[in-house]
């Protein structure tokens, strides 16, 4: 293998919610230094940032305002609009378990919608085809891969005119 055929970043719930600045930055080195031709924004069954995201919401949603008191706090509380959008698209009737597996799928494309809306970079390869970005899901029992593919938004981020993370503007 040659440097940036594989290039793995890894944080708890595949976030770029508040490693933005090293999640993009470092995406943007691979794909730009490196030539990386591939992204692949992987998110695994029984995640347990995604738990702790989806109980945070819960706990929101109850009226319990969880206090924050480390870095892990703030990032599950970053995911929860994750877990709530989860929830609002399954319904009153989800069970927790339910939430918790939808919002695992619907981390994979939130991460990919931030990589294209921040990085003037990272949309100008894909829009060239030079760089493609995909989701999958691996399900850490079988050992599969649920290949998700590409983000429904990407299109319409394609066309976004942000030039950094929120935390870096």
């Amino acid at each position: 293998a040659m440097p940036g055929d594989i290039f793995v970043l890894r944080n708890a719930g595949n976030t770029c919610t508040h490693a933005e600045g090293s999640v993009v930055g470092s995406l943007e080195f691979c794909i730009g230094a490196l030539g990386t031709k591939m992204v692949m924004v992987l998110g695994h069954t029984a995640c347990g940032a995604i738990k702790g995201a989806t109980a945070t919401h819960l706990q929101l949603k109850a009226g319990n305002k969880p206090k924050v008191t480390k870095a892990l706090d703030a990032l599950l509380q970053g995911l929860s609009v994750v877990a709530s959008k989860a929830a609002d698209e399954l319904g009153p009737n989800a069970t927790e378990e339910q939430i918790v597996n939808h919002t695992i799928k619907l981390n994979v494309f939130h991460s990919i919608e931030f990589l294209l809306q921040y990085s003037p970079l990272i949309r100008e390869k894909v829009a060239a085809g030079e760089v493609e970005i995909q989701g999958g899901v691996y399900d850490l029992e079988s050992g599969e891969v649920e290949f998700l593919g590409r983000c429904p938004t990407q299109d319409t981020l394609l066309k976004s005119g942000a030039a950094l993370p929120p935390s870096l503007a």
